[in-house]
């Protein structure tokens, strides 16, 4: 469910959406240590749910600046996972659990929050025009793990990006700087199969600069 809207001669755009969704077998990877080799297979959780709220935004009230800003709030949750892998706290050792109950935890790689903002400015230069420009982001703290764990939760972090260049008909030539306060933060936790206490992680992009020519 929701509304699209725009006010002030088309120079703001405010469209909403509302979703509710729940899936049933839902796959899922699960970890079986039950036998002699540890192995991952797919299994299905019976049931999650997704739901929320996303918004989308947008201003330009002159031909030389617009902004946007927009954001999604998402509760997602396994309704029913009762035969789900055991995070690493749990693994390991003659008594630890073949599998674990994890109905009523959150769903990987989801944050609860997510935005991003940002603008551009121009100025008529030369029958062209010179801009500057700026997206930022941010995503609240994130399970990537299937099953929830103090060693696989992802901390939320904020990136920014800025852009400087010169445009005129079709062509246009830019620098660009991403991750502009040079941001320490993960894209990817993980546990491995076959290795108990073993996480593995994939690093985010650190501040990259460059040029481009279209």
């Amino acid at each position: 469910v929701g509304l699209k809207t725009q006010f002030f001669d088309r120079k703001v755009t405010v469209n909403l959406a509302g979703f509710w969704d729940e899936i049933k077998d839902y796959q899922a990877t699960v970890n079986n240590n039950a036998i002699n080799v540890i192995r991952g297979y797919l299994a299905n959780a019976a049931k999650v749910r997704v739901r929320g709220v996303e918004w989308d935004t947008s201003f330009r009230p002159s031909g030389r600046l617009s902004a946007y800003f927009n954001g999604a709030f998402t509760d997602a949750k396994y309704l029913d996972f009762k035969n789900a892998p055991c995070p690493p706290e749990l693994s390991g050792g003659s008594t630890s659990p073949p599998f674990c109950d994890i109905s009523g935890q959150i769903l990987p790689g989801i944050s609860k929050w997510s935005l991003s903002w940002g603008g551009e400015y121009n100025i008529p230069v030369g029958g062209g025009q010179v801009y500057l420009g700026y997206d930022g982001s941010y995503r609240s703290k994130f399970s990537s793990n299937p099953s929830r764990s103090l060693y696989t939760d992802i901390n939320g972090y904020s990136l920014s990006n800025f852009r400087l260049g010169f445009r005129k008909d079709k062509w246009n030539v830019y620098g660009w700087v991403r991750n502009a306060f040079n941001q320490n933060y993960f894209e990817l936790l993980s546990t491995q199969s076959g290795s108990t206490g073993l996480i593995v992680g994939q690093p985010g992009e650190p501040r990259t600069y460059g040029g481009t020519f279209r």
